[in-house]
């Protein structure tokens, strides 16, 4: 009898150290999804993502400053994984996006002057 699929999964999470742990030493748990999550999660047949197509056609510069968190909805704004592309990058962008769109300001624009203004206080010290 093979190993189930939940199995699997937990080897492989406890297998690898977390991208992010060194900066966020609170964290306490990690968990691992593959497509076989998306196929049982979201009854997605090939494991894919849901919603757009994630091919390099996406990725394209016009196709990604068309994407809006606004929705033909007055006060329904779309956000999550998968206005930019999947995963977890995908989610904090999404999270951006929808952000912006809601108070009216480029917090793109901020997080890089933000940047700018730690990269010179690290300068100082």
């Amino acid at each position: 009898m093979g190993e189930s699929r939940r199995g699997r999964g937990a080897r492989i999470s406890r297998s690898r150290p977390p991208f992010g742990c060194p900066l966020c030493p609170q964290v306490e748990g990690v968990t691992a999804g593959s497509p076989l999550t998306n196929q049982f999660y979201l009854a997605a047949p090939r494991g894919a993502c849901y919603g757009a197509d994630h091919d390099l056609g996406r990725l394209h510069p016009r196709v990604m400053a068309s994407l809006r968190a606004q929705s033909p909805i007055p006060n329904l704004y779309l956000t999550g994984q998968d206005i930019f592309t999947c995963g977890l990058v995908g989610a904090l962008q999404g999270a951006l996006l929808c952000s912006s769109a809601i108070l009216k300001r480029n917090l793109y624009s901020d997080l890089k002057h933000l940047g700018s203004r730690i990269q010179e206080q690290k300068k100082k010290n």
